[in-house]
């Protein structure tokens, strides 16, 4: 076979190798997460990068399957593009030297950043005019360094591939031919694919937000506003205490600000023993959220941790008169248009003892998913990130039993 047959050869097994890893990394990244696999998240996003967005797993059908087929295939388009500008060519003459390893394995690392760079300029568009201006670039950098860390990872597969199947035995020194005239459609495709990933991005979003708003008819101006129910100041469910556990009645509870990237959201709430004598915390804690409205909300909550929540599983702390314990909610970005959005979230050291309370403004929904880690304790030297929150106790409710069910 001739350099130019292996030339193509190797040029297909790089670009369609590197698609491939782009969509298996990704796909299997979001699997994980999304199915609590048991293995720690770090491990997961170290041995699987998050190549694809967890955001466009949500979107509303068909966005999911064509902006995963756009990703892959700009992805693909700049890889070829960038091998043909350090010099691989189909049509290159005998006598030339083949590219080297290094040269491919770093176009199809520089390939996953533009790739990744389009995508966040996409999310970008999608949510403009941001909440807070802070947050707009909070899933860039994440999301480069993602796309970078895979082209190390995996990168180097389809790169010796393509470099062993274009390897020669012997090269023929020839004449070499007048300087070839650099080839266009390349560039013209990977700009062609890049653009269309970072238009349709915002589409998805703005579609997945129409198809989520509910269509209800507003109800009779003179129909008297009944009065919300939130969740009681204790769960219905029961949880046996331990010998001298944390009561609710002998702590307080102080609730971080909430932090976001690459569309993951993450808050820690702190536990402080307020009574005279040392107690014991030895579960992960019990937690509801009513809506801005004052509704109780039927929100799924997993034990474990998160994309950005460690969950170092239940252990028993004892905690000394001020002394404090933590534990972190980690939940994925919810489309929210049309739902009236977290206003209060409950707290309770465990399932059964009494709730306290703390006004917040959180991006969960009705029907939502969240995850929360085990308690564990605070170092001495660590301090709050905010200000304590102003606390108090929900009064219970007795006309809460039918939605009270979900919270056990």
């Amino acid at each position: 076979m001739g350099q130019h047959g292996k030339t193509t050869i190797g040029t297909a097994w790089i670009v369609a190798g590197a698609g491939l890893l782009w969509l298996f990394s990704g796909a299997l990244n979001g699997w994980m997460l999304a199915h609590q696999v048991r293995l720690p998240a770090q491990f997961i996003r170290m041995l699987f990068p998050e190549t694809i967005a967890m955001r466009i797993w949500q979107s509303a059908q068909p966005w999911p399957i064509l902006l995963t087929l756009f990703s892959v295939l700009a992805l693909m388009a700049f890889t070829l593009l960038l091998l043909r500008g350090a010099g691989m060519r189909a049509g290159k003459q005998a006598g030339d030297p083949p590219i080297g390893f290094l040269a491919v394995w770093m176009s199809i690392v520089l390939a996953g950043f533009a790739t990744a760079t389009f995508a966040s300029l996409g999310y970008v568009i999608a949510s403009w005019p941001p909440a807070r201006l802070a947050w707009l670039l909070d899933g860039v950098q994440p999301a480069l360094l993602a796309a970078g860390y895979w082209g190390i990872i995996w990168g180097w597969l389809p790169a010796l591939a393509g470099t062993l199947a274009m390897k020669s035995a012997k090269q023929l020194p020839v004449p070499k031919a007048g300087r070839r005239q650099p080839d266009a459609m390349p560039l013209l495709v990977a700009g062609l694919l890049a653009v269309i990933l970072a238009v349709t991005i915002p589409a998805a979003y703005n579609y997945t937000n129409d198809a989520q708003t509910p269509q209800a008819a507003p109800p009779p101006p003179d129909a008297p506003s009944p009065n919300p129910y939130g969740w009681p100041d204790r769960s219905d469910a029961f949880q046996p205490a331990g010998e001298n556990w944390c009561s609710g009645e002998g702590v307080s509870i102080l609730w971080h600000e909430p932090e976001g990237a690459t569309g993951h959201r993450g808050m820690g709430f702190d536990l402080t023993n307020t009574g005279t004598g040392p107690c014991i915390l030895e579960s992960y804690p019990d937690i509801a959220f009513n809506n801005a409205e004052g509704w109780a909300i039927e929100v799924l909550v997993v034990h474990g941790g998160s994309f950005m929540t460690d969950d170092p599983g239940v252990s028993a702390i004892t905690l000394s008169p001020g002394q404090s314990a933590r534990a972190f909610l980690g939940w994925n970005a919810m489309a929210a248009a049309g739902d009236v959005r977290t206003g209060t979230m409950l707290v309770a050291p465990y399932a059964g003892t009494l709730r306290h309370s703390s006004p917040v403004d959180l991006d969960i929904v009705d029907g939502g998913a969240v995850s929360v880690t085990a308690w564990e304790p605070v170092p001495e030297s660590a301090g709050t990130k905010k200000a304590p929150a102003q606390t108090h106790r929900v009064p219970a409710g007795a006309d809460v039993w039918s939605i009270a069910e979900s919270n056990r």
